[in-house]
């Protein structure tokens, strides 16, 4: 089995070709470019309303050129590297984009890094692998059918891939001076998930990263059943909404939970308020982003 986590932020990018950065989107891959996000020092972040849940993400901008002239940029959603093992995952599906109202085509792009961080995109994409001959390969350590087998140096000794795949849809955008634009965009998220596992397992694998509480903890136990707990975890870069000029103004992060009786963790540097008996609010003027959303749902087993 096998997991692969998402998440998506706007951010500015570059694209980086072996000699100097080109802001140029048909250079990537061709050039064997490697995004690289910058700071955007004449747009601001004037609003980010965030929504998380297991079946939707929504996320609303706007946001400001504060110069006194047009720009286009090329912005990019970037993803999480994609994780490979013992878990099941959706795919991430159906994400769509708008500006000021109306639809936006992306691009989706696989930039593929091996361990010393040398870009191999290019040469990946020749060899006519997908992202799901990785995730079988990295269960049994033998090439798909019909694929030849990797490059001896971008395997370790125990068979497994040295290399990460990072996934970032783009697209080209003109901000006009002084004037602001409405951006959304929503998707299904890619989700890490399995087979129930007992409350040990849950808290030595997530206790950590999703700052699991005392209290927490107290209620995984009076809620596993016979075959454990059902859980499901959700990622979202965060940080990098510091590349735009400024703090975010007005920021809301929204996490909404199936039912009632689920249980959420995640480490996060606010306070979030119960709205209702689904909904966590967090809200927050001048906020700046500090670490990445790790989110954990928990539930008895259906």
């Amino acid at each position: 089995m096998r997991a692969m986590a998402f998440s998506v932020w706007l951010c500015v990018l570059a694209l980086c070709a072996c000699s100097a950065a080109q802001a140029n989107d048909s250079s990537f891959g061709d050039d064997n470019g490697t995004i690289r996000l910058l700071h955007q020092p004449d747009i601001s972040m004037d609003r980010e309303a965030l929504l998380l849940s297991e079946e939707r993400v929504q996320v609303d901008y706007v946001f400001t050129n504060t110069s006194e002239r047009d720009l286009s940029v090329p912005v990019a959603f970037p993803m999480p590297p994609m994780y490979f093992g013992m878990a099941d995952h959706n795919a991430l599906s159906d994400f769509k984009l708008w500006a000021d109202g109306k639809p936006v085509a992306t691009t989706r792009k696989l930039v593929v890094l091996l361990d010393d961080g040398s870009d191999i995109s290019t040469a990946f994409a020749a060899t006519g692998w997908t992202q799901d001959d990785v995730a079988a390969f990295t269960e049994s350590a033998t090439p798909p059918k019909g694929r030849k087998p990797l490059p001896a140096r971008w395997v370790d000794g125990d068979g497994q891939p040295r290399f990460t795949l990072n996934a970032y849809f783009v697209w080209q955008r003109k901000f006009p001076a002084k004037a602001s634009v409405q951006i959304r965009h929503t998707y299904t998220p890619s989700l890490s998930t399995g087979v129930p596992q007992p409350s040990s397992y849950l808290l030595k694998a997530y206790a950590k990263d999703t700052c699991i509480e005392p209290a927490t903890k107290v209620s995984m136990q009076r809620r596993k059943g016979k075959y454990g707990l059902g859980w499901t975890n959700l990622r979202y870069v965060l940080t990098t909404g510091k590349n735009w000029n400024g703090p975010i103004k007005d920021f809301q992060l929204t996490i909404r939970k199936q039912a009632a009786s689920d249980i959420l963790s995640l480490c996060f540097d606010g306070e979030l308020k119960k709205i209702d008996p689904l909904t966590f609010q967090f809200k927050q003027a001048n906020f700046v982003p500090m670490r990445d959303l790790n989110v954990l749902f928990v539930r008895a087993p259906e």
